[in-house]
């Protein structure tokens, strides 16, 4: 579990570095928000949440926040993120078939693996309700075969996350 969480650590210090050093947010949300129609804007969202992750949800509720109906628009980006979640899931099930991968999981960590699927939950439910990396959560519970029924009921969190944050947001900014 140390390893995973260490894993799981260096991946967040990464995005955290690319976001700092490599690339300004505040121009990627200016060229996303302003030049883009609400549907590329949605497909944005969709393709990160599918692959990456890596675009924190957030700005796209803040950007939700200046249409008519915002929380529709909250509701659509948070099925898209679930959608984009399950994506992930599938994927990593694919990956699990590469015999690289397959060795990786069942062979080096097999013992960290095991605890993920036994803790698995908990941390679908963390990442889908915090700034943790959703997309490679959900890929990682792909990989190790979390039973596909449990992780569609636990990332139905997603929705919560999204319409919490959005409550707050609106509420005090």
């Amino acid at each position: 579990m140390l390893n995973l969480i260490l894993i799981l650590g260096l991946f967040a210090l990464s995005v955290w570095a690319f976001f700092e050093y490599v690339l300004d947010m505040k121009q990627v949300e200016e060229l996303i928000f302003s030049k883009l129609s609400p549907w590329l804007i949605i497909t944005t969202l969709f393709i990160s949440e599918c692959f990456t992750g890596i675009l924190p949800p957030d700005m796209f509720i803040i950007w939700a926040k200046t249409l008519d109906h915002p929380y529709l628009m909250v509701f659509v980006l948070a099925l898209v993120s679930y959608t984009g979640g399950i994506i992930s899931w599938y994927i990593g099930t694919k990956l699990h078939k590469l015999n690289r991968v397959k060795k990786w999981v069942d062979v080096k960590f097999k013992e960290q693996f095991a605890l993920f699927k036994k803790f698995g939950g908990l941390v679908i439910f963390i990442s889908a309700l915090t700034p943790l990396p959703f997309s490679p959560i959900s890929v990682v519970s792909g990989i190790v075969g979390y039973p596909l029924k449990s992780y569609l009921l636990v990332a139905l969190s997603r929705f919560l996350r999204f319409f919490l944050y959005a409550f707050v947001i609106y509420q005090f900014f």
